[in-house]
């Protein structure tokens, strides 16, 4: 849905280069915080907890399986979206700014599905991500360095590849937790 709202809220035709970024680093990550951070919603309620608990699958294994789901979707939607923009004349290397948007979406998704796991409430973990957004707008590249969240927009990959590593081990460590908090 985040998508399809593109062109009302920004333009999506023969956009620059940097026009293009811009609209990705901005916009295209939001969906990481929307599917990953609930990847341990179920599980609040102690009926679903017990009965996943009763079943031989591991709860890790759940969690992987939802997030790899969650990370093909945001991959499908984000190639699809990329390609509308290649067909609307936009200005851009394609493998370069998908892996970039993803980077971001697993970053941002990563950071709140850990604040998730660490308090328990899923508010947190939305208002962490969020947090983490809002202060990448004001504090810019002086503060965040490696983990600066709009990076594309100045032409750097090297901040991407920060983030898609980070947001992996804050999934990877939020699992741990959830996992050890379920038992």
């Amino acid at each position: 849905m985040l998508f399809a709202a593109a062109p009302l809220l920004a333009g999506v035709r023969n956009l620059s280069v940097g026009e293009t970024a811009r609209l990705l680093d901005f916009y295209v990550v939001l969906p990481g915080m929307l599917l990953l951070i609930p990847v341990f919603l179920p599980e609040q309620d102690k009926a679903i907890r017990d009965l996943i608990r009763a079943r031989y699958t591991s709860m890790g294994s759940i969690y992987l399986v939802r997030i790899f789901l969650n990370v093909a979707v945001m991959a499908a939607l984000t190639g699809v979206f990329l390609l509308g923009l290649e067909r609307g004349g936009c200005d851009f290397p394609f493998g370069n700014y998908f892996m970039a948007s993803l980077a971001g979406m697993v970053f941002l998704g990563g950071f709140g599905a850990a604040a998730f796991a660490l308090s328990d409430n899923p508010v947190i973990g939305y208002m962490a991500s969020l947090g983490y957004y809002l202060f990448s707008f004001g504090a810019g590249a002086k503060y965040l360095g490696n983990w600066y969240l709009f990076s594309l927009v100045s032409g750097s990959y090297k901040e991407k590849v920060y983030l898609a590593v980070t947001g992996v081990a804050l999934l990877a460590a939020a699992i741990v937790i959830r996992v050890q908090k379920t038992r």
